[in-house]
């Protein structure tokens, strides 16, 4: 036996769980302690006199002898490997586990010997490899995650293609039943689709609503006969919930989380008459994405630093074509992008939650110019959006502003479209009472464009009703134009409303407006959007010209 300096660490190393091997310069074993015996399988005797390589599997077994004889205890080294040099044990069985090995030399008697501490891995790495399966793998449908398909070996010039498959109804009915419900059809859906599987294909749930997967062969073809998946209608008792499946391809280009993203975008965009359809990423969605992206980074950056303008429209009264008031206009001239219209920046404001920064700044900006024009009968309409109308802070906020410019609440309205009342009438009609209840006063734009129920001009406490600028631009030259017009006009005035048409750039136009008993006009035949200045000069004229036809 191996007799050892101290018989405290002989004592010690009996109790270790780590097997402690030492060898000779030869790398012959010459003493290890009872784990070693319990670890590989071998007896106390059977290991002793062997080679340290017969715990070791190839082809690290023919590198042992070699890498002992290299070391070089001159050059001060005292540690072979180290602490904590991953490797596999050889059990006497044959089987390998993974190990952790230090092993250190000493010199003792002017031998030089090593000793060997070795951990088994092997719970270890199977609590490792687990944790490693759940950070790439979904956990209800046990599909790769985002993480995990992201990472699926594909080559840039590899010809696949990502198609994206988005559930639309899933987050409603998410919110309607419970999550074992959810999970549970979720687990059905996956093992649908990973059974319509080709071979080469990869599959992977990479958002809450949305499963994608990676074909290498007709990707339209292989959508459409993948979109068959999800035709089965799915069952929550004795009711049966058919999908509604938007489909997104990506370009055969770029990585695979960049064919990702193109699938994702081009199942994001589709318009409603796409949903439940098959969509293919082109160049000019990637213009568009790209356009988007520079608006809303130079959008934060002009409303931080306050690089949005005011305009006002002037409204005119057509029986004397005097200006009656205003409509508010936001601008926007940026140093890279130039002019871009509010139809192009404030859908993008509302999707990424800015629109109630411009809003904010638009009702500021237009009672500050409702405050600076003397003639008390004129009256500055604001747009705003459903998100906006319907923010609790609404009421306080225009109270506390109307307040604080000191401003007669009658010359401020607030303008909203059909799209706004239409989406939730009861919320809408106590936010309304609340608006009158201020004083101020309520336009309803674009009215006639399909969304209104003629119920709800005798709900809602509305003031005027705009005709929208689609039936004055075919006036007076197209009859259902006209007789459209003079229907609104008519329940209009029924209904005690003042009627305001939009739109108005011909002298035509406006004396059949006129002749039709319209009150308001508004259009480039009187006055294109001015600055705040030209138009308190507009008012100056009109002031000092009481003849002004």
């Amino acid at each position: 036996m191996f007799e050892y300096d101290s018989i405290a660490v002989s004592s010690i190393l009996g109790t270790s769980l780590d097997a402690v091997f030492t060898i000779d310069g030869r790398g012959c074993i010459v003493d290890l302690n009872p784990a070693a015996t319990r670890m590989f399988g071998w007896s106390r005797e059977e290991f002793l006199g062997r080679n340290i390589s017969l715990i070791v599997p190839s082809p690290l077994k023919e590198q042992h002898d070699r890498f002992l004889a290299a070391f070089n205890p001159d050059r001060g080294v005292k540690h072979v490997l180290g602490k904590g040099q991953r490797l596999d044990g050889q059990r006497k069985d044959g089987s390998k586990f993974p190990v952790e090995v230090g092993i250190s030399a000493f010199v003792q008697d002017d031998k030089r010997y090593f000793t060997g501490f070795v951990r088994d891995m092997t719970e270890r790495q199977r609590a490792h490899d687990r944790m490693h399966f759940l950070a790439i793998h979904d956990s209800d449908t046990g599909q790769l995650n985002y993480r995990g398909f992201c990472a699926s070996a594909t080559p840039n010039d590899d010809p696949a293609r990502v198609i994206c498959f988005r559930l639309e109804e899933f987050r409603r009915l998410l919110t309607s039943y419970s999550q074992h419900w959810c999970e549970s059809t979720l687990h059905d859906l996956a093992e649908r689709l990973q059974a319509s599987l080709n071979p080469d294909e990869v599959v992977g749930r990479i958002r809450e609503d949305s499963f994608a997967v990676l074909v290498r062969a007709n990707a339209v073809e292989r959508a459409e006969v993948l979109q068959q998946v999800f035709k089965k209608p799915v069952a929550q008792g004795r009711m049966h919930f058919p999908l509604t499946v938007t489909i997104g391809i990506s370009r055969a280009s770029g990585d695979i989380e960049q064919r990702l993203h193109d699938a994702q975008r081009a199942c994001d965009r589709a318009t409603s008459g796409n949903k439940g359809r098959i969509n293919e990423f082109n160049d000019t969605m990637s213009q568009c994405i790209r356009r988007e992206l520079q608006i809303e980074n130079r959008l934060r950056d002009a409303i931080e630093h306050d690089g949005l303008s005011l305009a006002l429209q002037p409204k005119v009264r057509l029986a004397d074509r005097r200006i009656t008031g205003a409509e508010a206009l936001i601008r926007w001239h940026d140093p890279e992008l130039g002019d871009v219209p509010p139809a192009e920046f404030i859908p993008l404001a509302e999707h990424c939650g800015l629109i109630g920064s411009i809003t904010d700044w638009m009702l500021q900006q237009t009672l500050g110019e409702i405050s600076r024009c003397a003639d008390p009968a004129i009256s500055i309409a604001v747009n705003f959006s459903a998100l906006d109308f319907l923010q609790p802070g609404l009421i306080p906020g225009l109270e506390a502003a109307l307040a604080r410019q000191r401003i007669n609440p009658e010359r401020l309205v607030i303008e909203l479209t059909e799209s706004v009342i239409a989406r939730d009438v009861e919320r809408v009609k106590a936010r309304m009472h609340d608006i009158k209840a201020l004083g101020a006063s309520i336009s309803l734009d674009d009215f006639g464009t399909g969304y209104s129920s003629l119920s709800y001009l005798r709900q809602f406490p509305i003031d005027s009703l705009k005709i929208d600028i689609s039936f004055v631009r075919d006036m007076p030259e197209k009859a259902d134009a006209v007789a459209i017009t003079t229907a609104i006009i008519s329940l209009a005035k029924i209904l005690g409303l003042k009627t305001i048409a939009e739109g108005v750039e011909r002298e035509a136009q406006a004396d059949m407006l006129q002749a039709l008993d319209v009150d308001v006009g508004q259009g480039y035949l009187f006055s294109e959007p001015v600055s705040a200045a030209a138009f308190h000069r507009l008012l100056e004229t009109q002031a000092n010209t009481p003849g002004l036809a």
